[in-house]
């Protein structure tokens, strides 16, 4: 099994060599792949399902994400045959919070009981979350390192020093399709009542502190 130690054996690879190898090192049962089908989530879809064809893909749907977010979720998914895994939420939790608009006073809360909760079971029963976030997103993940420790799991962020621009090329290079909102200026795209148009990330929460939903942190 990976050693947080290992960091630099994976440090020089590409990111298909450390998903390569990575597979090797993890049975596919204790993988587990995550995606918001947001406007980066291309490239670590196409890597993935070229590493492991079919391996599954979970998707947090909280209810509240744009209706472009969903029509691209289907696209991208024909396009590279994905094998997709909708992640609900609580019904009656979900429920609080559309019912009360929860999202207008504590976002905290909302994340928690639409993204973070939801993913909880299903950590409990992989090894190694692989994550498509990038460093040069925000402060946080500028920090981060290709392997953390989380409590039980071990997160693998593949793409963490791949720049803006080089994200750029390869989606333009594998002609991954674009989600439909970063034409008209939003290059972050969570939910629909916390998300405007904005550089990188911060559009997210616009207003407050807060610059992460409690996945990545």
């Amino acid at each position: 099994m990976i050693e947080i130690s290992d960091q630099s054996i994976y440090k020089d690879l590409h990111p298909i060599e450390r998903l390569e190898k990575l597979f090797k090192e993890f049975s596919s049962d204790e993988i587990l792949v995550t995606s918001s089908f947001g406007s980066s989530s291309g490239i670590l879809l196409k890597l993935v399902n070229d590493v492991a064809p079919g391996h599954p893909i979970h998707f947090l749907d909280t209810g509240y994400h744009f209706n472009e977010t969903l029509s691209y979720k289907e696209l991208i998914t024909s396009h590279l045959g994905l094998n997709v895994i909708d992640v609900f939420p609580e019904k009656e939790e979900h429920a609080i919070t559309s019912q009360f608009q929860i999202w207008r006073h504590n976002t905290e809360y909302c994340c928690f009981v639409n993204k973070v909760k939801p993913l909880n079971p299903l950590k409990e029963q992989h090894q190694v979350w692989i994550s498509g976030i990038m460093s040069h997103q925000n402060a946080n993940r500028a920090n981060k390192q290709i392997f953390e420790q989380s409590r039980s799991i071990l997160k693998f962020y593949p793409l963490l020093d791949l720049s803006r621009e080089e994200a750029a090329l390869f989606n333009e290079i594998y002609e991954i399709p674009s989600h439909p909102l970063v034409a008209q200026g939003y290059q972050s795209i969570g939910c629909a009542q916390c998300t405007k148009k904005g550089e990188k990330r911060e559009g997210r929460w616009a207003g407050e502190t807060k610059t992460e939903c409690g996945l990545h942190i």
